[in-house]
């Protein structure tokens, strides 16, 4: 009778996980409406990030927003719950954090990504399962322009900083460029859009290469521009490759100043090693800004942590203190009521500047600052 009574559980409980398995996402998404219609004290959000690779402050920018929220009632009746999954800049990961949080029903929100390409594919998964998707850290230009209803985004998209990018370059008085972008959805559209909006300043692209990060060799290009008679050098591609090329393009004797799309991560100061002082990078987020907003989260960020916030810990205290207010405003969990909140809500001062977004869910103008690695420390020069 046991066996007999095993047997019938073991048959029940992999023929619902079959059944799971082709319920479209469509039906996944209503299912989640009427999951998230009923009572509770909590709402869930997902996180997917590359955190032990970046080793940013991403996670204890979420931790101090999340203690402070909980505490302080900040989300109205609701507590958040974080479940967070570390994709390990894995495609494969990548995609199964993706349909994880597409089958939690529970679930109201996700924020991430870091990487334009999985952004992109978690989008149209959680677009069509009706899971608001906040995204703190890609830039791909069309990712707010098919119509979503449940995305908002912010961070500044790659045509804006492609325009302020030319502006930089205009001002700092760079003629010739040599343009190199990684063909990926980030790379790539930051590139393009640069060449288009220097174009229009009458600034003269000498050079252009691109590189698949599957099959990246950097010994040609990095000979053939000490042929090339440039003034600057725009590299569009993320860590570590890089951190390869500064290493190597230093290497043959090319001193050509550099600006890259890259981050100061650990895995990029080692690929780049000593090739990384001069060079120069853009980010988001200026630590030693004034506004009362960032110097309080600062203050608070540095008694708790023993350090000062970075980009991400910026980025990240601010999205879920974005979504705390959606929440609260609402009064409810589920996903397009807070995505509209977000969408159609006044313009707020985070520790990262204004927050005011367009109908679409892009977030609207914000500055970028240009960094020069100065004695292995980011210093701002523009």
């Amino acid at each position: 009778m046991k066996k007999l009574l095993f047997s019938v559980v073991a048959i029940v409980l992999f023929a619902a996980a079959i059944s799971s398995q082709f319920i479209s996402y469509e039906d996944k998404g209503l299912y989640r409406f009427k999951v998230l219609s009923h009572p509770s004290k909590e709402v869930v959000v997902g996180v997917c990030w590359p955190f032990a690779v970046n080793q940013d402050g991403m996670a204890d920018g979420l931790q101090l927003a999340l203690d402070e929220i909980n505490s302080g009632k900040l989300a109205g009746a609701y507590t958040i719950r974080l479940i967070r999954r570390d994709d390990g800049f894995d495609a494969g990961k990548q995609t199964r954090i993706a349909k994880e949080f597409a089958d939690t029903p529970e679930m109201s929100a996700v924020i991430g990504y870091y990487d334009d390409n999985p952004a992109i594919r978690a989008s149209t998964i959680f677009e069509s399962t009706h899971l608001l998707h906040l995204i703190i850290g890609a830039n791909n230009t069309d990712l707010t322009t098919h119509g979503f209803q449940y995305i908002a985004r912010t961070i500044v998209s790659s045509d804006r900083i492609a325009m302020r990018l030319a502006r930089i370059t205009k001002e700092r008085g760079y003629k010739k460029v040599v343009v190199l972008w990684e063909e990926d959805a980030y790379g790539e559209d930051l590139g393009d859009q640069y060449q288009v909006d220097i174009n229009q300043l009458d600034i003269q692209v000498v050079y252009q290469w691109s590189y698949s990060r599957k099959h990246v060799d950097f010994r040609e290009l990095v000979n053939e521009l000490k042929m090339v008679d440039a003034d600057m050098i725009f590299f569009s591609g993320l860590e570590p490759e890089a951190g390869d090329f500064l290493r190597m393009v230093r290497k043959v004797g090319v001193n050509t100043p550099i600006i890259g799309a890259f981050s100061d991560t650990p895995e990029m100061r080692e690929h780049a090693g000593t090739a990384y002082e001069g060079a120069m990078l853009f980010d988001f987020y200026n630590v030693k800004s004034m506004t009362p907003e960032n110097i309080s989260f600062v203050k608070k960020y540095f008694a708790r942590y023993g350090k000062y916030p970075d980009t991400w810990a910026a980025q990240a205290y601010d999205a879920l203190h974005i979504l705390a207010r959606a929440i609260k405003f609402t009064g409810s969990r589920n996903p397009l009521d807070l995505s509209y909140a977000i969408r159609y809500s006044e313009a707020w001062e985070g520790a990262n500047g204004r927050y005011k977004f367009d109908r679409s869910g892009n977030i609207e103008d914000k500055p970028i600052f240009l960094y020069r690695l100065h004695n292995g420390i980011p210093m701002l020069v523009q």
